[in-house]
């Protein structure tokens, strides 16, 4: 049973302080609830389960679905097979790794892909044929105003826009985007492209 000098939990105490007259029936909540054994070890696996995707991306399962026009559940299927290296290739650029995605009807014709790319990273300047969107899953980068964007951002580019980006120092930056195409300003990062067929 709760006792008086029992403290709210940090969410139910921003609600208290919102709107006191809930205070009686939160108060009476632990009373209600039954504690409960876990098993152990429950906790551990739980943590490595949600540290890892599919579940480490599961916030935004439902905006994935929207970016690249798929079911949830192929976005779920998706992000699973990142565990594979062997769905990852190769970009022209160190330090960057692409997965492709067969996106929905809505955006056929467009390049969308998950990118992996390493810690301090900088991708170059390049131009976009057409409009571009890029939701950060993880870590962050800041764009060559200055502009940070940061896990859970969209960096959403108009066609012939240019800009350049750099990764975080301390993580990997892992985003989803889709796009239709892109032109490096280096004449040797066009044959790269070319080459690595981006």
């Amino acid at each position: 049973m709760a006792t008086t000098d029992d403290k709210p939990p940090e969410f139910a105490a921003d609600v208290l302080a919102e709107e006191p007259e809930l205070g009686a029936p939160l108060g009476q909540l632990t009373e209600l609830l039954e504690p409960a054994s876990v098993p152990a070890g429950s906790l551990e696996r739980l943590m490595i389960e949600v540290s890892q995707a599919p579940l480490r991306y599961a916030p935004f399962f439902e905006r994935l679905a929207e970016l690249w026009d798929l079911p949830e559940s192929d976005v779920r299927g998706l992000l699973e097979r990142t565990h594979d290296k062997k769905n990852w290739r190769r970009a022209p650029l160190p330090g960057l790794e692409l997965m492709s995605v067969s996106g929905g009807p809505r955006i056929a014709g467009t390049n969308a892909y998950l990118a992996r790319f390493a810690p301090g990273m900088t991708f170059p300047t390049h131009a976009h044929h057409g409009h571009e969107d890029v939701l950060i899953l993880e870590g962050s980068y800041t764009d060559h105003e200055g502009k940070v964007f940061r896990c859970g951002d969209v960096h959403s580019m108009d066609a012939g826009g240019e800009h350049a980006f750099t990764i975080g120092p301390d993580e990997p930056c892992v985003a989803a985007a889709v796009h239709r195409g892109i032109r490096f300003r280096s004449l040797g990062l066009r044959v790269l492209a070319k080459l690595f067929g981006a």
